[in-house]
């Protein structure tokens, strides 16, 4: 049985977006971290930046807008995804740096490899079907 403040908590949230979803979890993390940093290194702007923050996550936490903190997340995610792809290319040609030849697509700008070694050689690019030559 229900007390009645968990009624009461229930029906507040009720129409609520009330998801401690990745965006929220980045945005505490980085409240922790300035709070830590301003322990260290006093300056005005700090002082004020985690509670911003925290307010901020406390809205998207509390906000009856559940579509728009929604698409808030999708975005953060598409960012998010972006930025793990572009290190996860980097490792992958650093890895790879001695059998291929990594380069961009002249018309997409998509990342492609060829293996080293070719000479002159006619690519087509995956995403565009454009053909181009490359010295690899």
């Amino acid at each position: 049985m229900r007390s009645n403040w968990q009624n009461k908590l229930i029906q507040f949230m009720r129409g609520r977006y009330g998801f401690f979803d990745p965006l929220n979890k980045m945005l505490l993390l980085l409240t922790a971290i300035l709070l830590i940093i301003n322990i260290f290194i006093t300056i005005p702007f700090f002082n004020f930046l985690p509670l911003l923050l925290l307010l901020i996550v406390y809205y998207r936490f509390f906000s009856k807008r559940i579509y728009v903190r929604s698409n808030e997340n999708q975005k953060y995610l598409r960012w998010q995804n972006k930025i793990k792809n572009f290190f996860k290319l980097k490792k992958e040609a650093f890895q790879y740096r001695k059998s291929y030849k990594y380069f961009h697509c002249p018309n997409c700008k998509k990342t492609l490899r060829a293996p080293k070694g070719k000479g002159k050689i006619k690519i087509t690019c995956s995403q565009c079907h454009q053909q181009f030559v490359k010295k690899v």
